[in-house]
């Protein structure tokens, strides 16, 4: 016999999810209750309004970690860390969350505690697959705003409700325009210059257009770290800055480890026609120590899998003229 739920229904349960409710720990802020799973929530949201979840499987995707550690950034509960591995793991408690795990895991998970890290559930799940009728309702926009005024006005005091309602738009927003910049790219036209978006929209979706371009990797020195909540090493950076050019084409831009980039803007290090990696002289001087910024004198730029998204050798130019110290 299969049972569907009704809208209401889950409007309830997401009225009523079991937070630790602690007065020491958390403040009024987030009603006196730990703000994880209704932050969560509100990623997987996004998630569904942006076309991200066409299937009925919730990934640990490092897309998904950015979105909760956005809103966890947007809240700033005092003294506590965002950690994504508590709510992903006992939104199994509220009965429509359910974990799947990877073929041969079943017993390991049936141990493991979240105390372990994210890591280690990663490995032991595939995602979590949420009630059909969930999904269902999840798939329309009035379903979505439902749920979502719900988790905004049941766990945050007044005051963060519209900050949060804020974030919603630019998240989606804000992937809009990263695919757009980066479809755009690929059909080869011409550069992207300025268009009608608020700064937020631009600033993250530029980022994320940049940095799934080069799939977390810095151009200039390779690092690539990845935190399984899907915090990365790398930023973007404009090669032209934006307040030159006005442009956030994924061509005029490079993901860059924080060490790189701000070399990079300082003019320490530049690029050849031939996307070689030019260290300035002075990088060197005096009292530095540069480390292994040396080692990258000559090397060849690790640009996007995608040929279509390498920097526009203009933009090159521009930066070797006007930004390299090259004496």
């Amino acid at each position: 016999m299969t049972i569907t739920f009704s809208r209401h229904y889950y409007l309830e349960k997401f009225s009523r999810l079991h937070t630790d409710k602690n007065r020491t720990r958390w403040t009024a802020v987030t009603t006196h209750r730990a703000p994880h799973k209704p932050l969560l929530l509100l990623a997987v949201l996004d998630l569904f309004a942006q076309g991200s979840l066409t299937t009925n499987l919730i990934e640990l995707s490092p897309e998904l970690g950015e979105l909760f550690t956005t809103y966890w950034h947007t809240v700033r509960p005092p003294s506590q860390r965002g950690i994504l591995t508590y709510p992903f793991y006992y939104l199994q408690s509220d009965g429509f969350w359910h974990l799947q795990p990877r073929l041969g895991q079943e017993a390991a998970l049936a141990v493991y505690r979240p105390n372990a890290g994210l890591s280690a559930l990663h490995a032991l799940v595939l995602g979590a697959r949420l009630d059909d009728a969930l999904f269902d309702l999840l798939q329309t926009a009035d379903g979505r705003s439902a749920l979502r005024h719900v988790l905004v006005t049941t766990y945050f005091a007044p005051e963060l409700h519209e900050p949060l309602l804020r974030q919603t738009e630019v998240n989606v927003a804000a992937f809009v325009y990263s695919e757009s910049l980066l479809a755009h790219a690929r059909r080869e036209q011409k550069q992207v210059k300025e268009t009608a978006v608020a700064e937020p929209v631009r600033d993250q979706g530029f980022r994320r257009a940049i940095v799934q371009a080069y799939d977390h990797r810095c151009a200039i020195c390779g690092v690539r770290i990845l935190t399984a909540d899907g915090h990365t090493a790398v930023a973007a950076a404009h090669i032209i800055p934006w307040s030159e050019s006005h442009n956030d084409d994924p061509r005029n831009g490079l993901a860059l480890c924080h060490l790189c980039h701000w070399t990079f803007d300082e003019g320490l290090l530049s690029l050849s026609d031939s996307y070689l990696v030019n260290v300035s002289p002075q990088l060197p001087a005096a009292a530095n120590l540069p480390g292994h910024l040396l080692t990258c004198n000559g090397r060849q730029l690790l640009g996007p899998a995608e040929a279509s998204l390498w920097p526009f050798l203009d933009s090159v130019r521009w930066h070797r003229r006007h930004r390299f110290r090259a004496r």
